[in-house]
């Protein structure tokens, strides 16, 4: 059952749009062709996911009438609307760049045609779609980008996640953009990719009553720590391979006790397939105890580290110990994010002639016109550059044997273009993302045409014949500004 996925200044702008007072010249502002572009802003680069979720959220469309009744009844009257969405699917077109494409902050990804009064409603639906995915995906990009291509990241992140379902998103999206399995048990069901986890610290903590009533160690003929009887039973329970957790104690010592455990028998070695650090130095701590285990015959484990990692302390820890073998990275992939996506839906047509918000400042100016992505590719397939323009431009980029443009059908009248699966997706992001010579310093430009678009239509916005000053009053101090 479809939900009010709008603010209420959708439905008030709708219910205004279908009133004959605020018609166009030739006919209601809610019949009137409208274009709205979809962009993000506070992301250098991530790749565009949320295709899927978008397709849901508009195929959504029955509203109930207990929510029909909801917006009849709201103090500014929003009947007109409220007959508009009664059992209505969006019927309009949707171009987008195809699922996984890296897409640079403030272009176009995708956009929406139809008629106003519905159209515009569609706003938060763009946004609830691409942006967790956008920003999971991209933080997930970084990490690996900062890892190599060679080592294991591991999505260690449901218990900050809040809901299962929002952690399961995030497994979907961390995987696409480039981790290789989850913690997740209903991720990894959903999706078939491996589920991974290592022994918590409580399990060292249930053996504490050996502390006091000790099992004898046969070579030594003295008590064995009670650490050690727990890597024991852990190694005993998983014979097929398994990793032990290290710092429960410290981790000098949880190195001794590992050893210690996994010499015992034959078996326990052969169990022995990695350790894990989650605290301290993690990069010295980790080659200490490579190298430890190493001098006592125990050759060719994973160091695999965790805790509290973010992508500069990866990249840190990969040059001061290249042999780390994987990550596990919890809260700094979901939870402490420095910025997410800030997906914004903008209008730039109305009836075939361009539009924008020319705004105070610059950066806050959006893009008129029918608009199209242009991506530069050099015979090598390395990528060039990036150019925002106009849809019917012919863009020549420098350097370029091929310019590709990125913005594709993908619905029309209630049918969407194949969406890839997500193993395709992953794929498409790790070619795509090895194809950027430099992603940080990628050249992403504007076209003259639209460039001179945005400044002239603003101009002419600005432009003002109406003769105000002689009917309205302005305070001295601002007079000049408003003339400007």
């Amino acid at each position: 059952m479809g939900t009010l996925n709008i603010d209420r200044y959708h439905a008030a702008m709708g219910n205004a749009a279908f009133k004959d007072v605020t018609r166009l010249h030739d006919k209601k502002l809610s019949d009137a062709l409208a274009t709205f572009y979809v962009t993000q802003r506070k992301l250098p680069f991530a790749p565009c996911l949320g295709h899927e979720r978008l397709v849901r959220l508009l195929m959504d469309g029955q509203i109930d009438r207990p929510r029909l009744r909801f917006l009849e009844q709201d103090r500014g009257g929003l009947q007109l609307f409220a007959e508009a969405i009664e059992d209505i699917q969006f019927l309009g077109s949707i171009r987008a760049v195809r699922p996984g494409t890296i897409v640079f902050a403030n272009q176009p990804f995708a956009d929406i045609t139809g008629a106003f009064g519905l159209t515009q409603a569609q706003e938060i639906k763009f946004e609830h779609a691409f942006d967790l995915p956008m920003t999971t995906a991209a933080i997930a990009m970084q990490f690996r980008m900062a890892a190599g291509e060679h080592r294991w990241l591991s999505d260690f992140s449901l218990r900050r996640n809040g809901d299962i379902e929002r952690a399961v998103d995030i497994a979907t999206y961390a995987f696409i953009g480039g981790f290789n399995d989850t913690s997740n048990m209903e991720a990894a069901h959903r999706l078939d990719i491996p589920a991974v986890g290592t022994e918590a610290h409580f399990w060292q903590q249930s053996y504490i009553e050996y502390m006091y009533e000790p099992e004898i160690e046969p070579r030594t003929g003295k008590a064995k720590h009670f650490e050690q009887v727990a890597f024991e039973r852990w190694l005993d329970a998983n014979p097929n391979g398994t990793t032990l957790l290290l710092d429960t104690i410290d981790v000098y010592m949880g190195a001794v006790h590992a050893v210690m455990a996994a010499t015992s028998t034959e078996a326990r070695r052969r169990a022995f397939k990695g350790f894990r650090v989650d605290s301290g130095d993690l990069a010295e701590l980790g080659e200490w105890c490579l190298r430890f285990f190493e001098a006592n015959g125990l050759k060719g484990l994973r160091p695999n580290l965790t805790g509290d990692l973010d992508v500069e302390k990866v990249r840190l820890i990969v040059q001061e110990f290249p042999e780390v073998a994987g990550f596990g990275i919890g809260t700094k992939l979901s939870s402490e994010v420095k910025a997410v996506a800030g997906v914004i839906f903008k209008q730039c047509l109305i009836e075939g002639e361009p539009t924008l918000k020319a705004s105070n400042s610059l950066d806050k100016t959006t893009l008129p016109g029918r608009l199209q992505l242009f991506r530069g590719v050099a015979a090598d397939g390395r990528y060039v550059a990036d150019v925002t323009g106009l849809n019917d431009e012919q863009i020549e980029i420098p350097g370029a044997t091929r310019v590709e443009r990125l913005l594709l059908p993908f619905w029309e009248n209630g049918q969407h273009a194949v969406i890839p699966s997500i193993e395709k997706q992953k794929a498409l992001v790790a070619e795509q993302r090895r194809a950027f010579p430099d992603i940080n310093n990628y050249p992403v430009l504007l076209s003259d045409n639209l460039r001179d678009l945005r400044d002239e239509l603003t101009a002419r916005m600005r432009a003002d014949n109406s003769g105000w000053q002689e009917i309205l009053k302005v305070p001295e101090n601002t007079a000049d500004e408003v003339s400007k």
